[in-house]
C-alpha cells in the first residue's frame, strides 16, 4: 500500500466531485482506510491523474514537520493565560520563601541577642563554649 490522502483532497487532486469517489467506495471499486484512500489505487481507476508522488510526500512531510513544531512551540510558549497562572503560582512561592525567611532572620538575631546576653555573665570556659556556637553560626550564614 503506498500514500493515503483523505477523500476530499482525492476528489480535488483528480478535479472530480467527492460525490463521484463516495460512490466509487460505495460500490466496493475503491477501498478505504479510516476515511483516505491509496493513491496506487486511485491510479489504477485515473490513469491520467497527474500527481508528482515526489512532490505530494514531500508536502504530507512539511505538514507533519510544521504541525510538530506547532506542538512543541505550544509546550515552550504557552499561551498567555497559562503564564499568567504559572506566574501568579510563582509569585505565590516567592511570597512564601520570603516569609520563611523573615521568619528564620528573626531567629537567627533572637538566638545572637540571647548568645550576647549569656556572654556577660558566663565563665571563662561558657564564653569559650559561646564563642564556638557564634563562630560556627557566621559560617554557616556565610556560606
Amino acid at each position: 500500500m503506498g500514500h493515503r490522502v483523505g477523500i476530499a483532497r482525492a476528489a480535488h487532486i483528480l478535479g472530480i466531485d467527492r460525490h463521484d469517489l463516495q460512490q466509487m467506495i460505495r460500490s466496493g471499486e475503491l477501498h478505504t482506510f479510516e476515511g483516505e484512500v491509496d493513491l496506487d489505487e486511485l491510479r489504477q481507476h485515473y490513469p491520467t491523474m497527474a500527481l508528482d508522488e515526489d512532490m505530494m510526500v514531500e508536502r504530507v512531510k512539511l505538514i507533519r514537520g510544521a504541525a510538530f513544531a506547532r506542538r512543541v512551540r505550544e509546550r515552550v510558549m504557552p499561551e498567555s493565560e497559562e503564564l499568567e497562572i504559572r506566574l501568579h503560582k510563582r509569585d505565590v512561592a516567592l511570597g512564601v520563601a520570603e516569609a520563611q525567611l523573615k521568619k528564620y532572620r528573626g531567629c537567627i538575631e533572637e538566638l545572637a541577642q540571647l548568645m550576647g546576653d549569656l556572654n556577660r555573665g558566663a565563665t571563662d570556659e561558657q564564653k569559650q563554649m559561646i564563642m564556638v556556637i557564634n563562630s560556627w553560626l557566621l559560617d554557616k550564614l556565610e556560606s
